[in-house]
């Protein structure tokens, strides 16, 4: 999907969060991963309406700034999740690039021939391009414990729309 068709809640992460900011990527958010270490760059993203997500103690008592408290990555999701009053309706799993934040594509089978392994391409059917980095996904066990993972730090049911992206 596109960002046109489905904005979403986009995010400023601090570069300190790299970890939490992948796995907003995996439930389909756009989560930049940036060094937020100035005021004049916050004011800014918020006035774009970007969430910026940090640690830093200088930004914890500024409004629209989440700040997370925790040091475990997904103590870190499910405390952003709750400060956001977040549902499920608002993920799109994976439907970006977990490394570069990109929307992925679907492309055909045949497009990956050579650029998957080859137990995968005769056993899997639904890929997934990021068009900046061209890293491909698709559905395998990597993303059933991602899946696993997610809704047990959610309470999530992440399946039942499992359509919407790839890896």
């Amino acid at each position: 999907m596109s960002g046109a068709q489905y904005p979403g809640k986009r995010f400023a992460v601090d570069i300190m969060l790299g970890k939490l900011a992948k796995w907003l990527r995996v439930l389909g958010f756009d989560a930049s991963s940036m060094l937020l270490d100035d005021r004049v760059r916050v004011d800014r993203l918020m006035s774009e309406g970007i969430i910026p997500v940090t640690r830093r103690e200088k930004f914890r008592d500024i409004e629209g700034v989440v700040f997370v408290r925790n040091d475990h990555q997904f103590a870190q999701l499910k405390e952003l999740i709750s400060s956001l009053s977040m549902g499920i309706d608002e993920v799109r799993p994976f439907s970006r690039c977990s490394l570069c934040n990109a929307e992925l594509f679907q492309i055909p089978r045949e497009a990956v021939l050579g650029a998957v392994p080859d137990y995968v391409f005769e056993t899997a059917s639904d890929f997934r391009k990021c068009p900046e980095c061209a890293r491909v996904y698709w559905p395998g066990s990597h993303r059933q414990k991602m899946f696993d993972k997610l809704e047990s730090v959610t309470g999530w049911d992440l399946r039942e729309g499992e359509g919407n992206g790839g890896e």
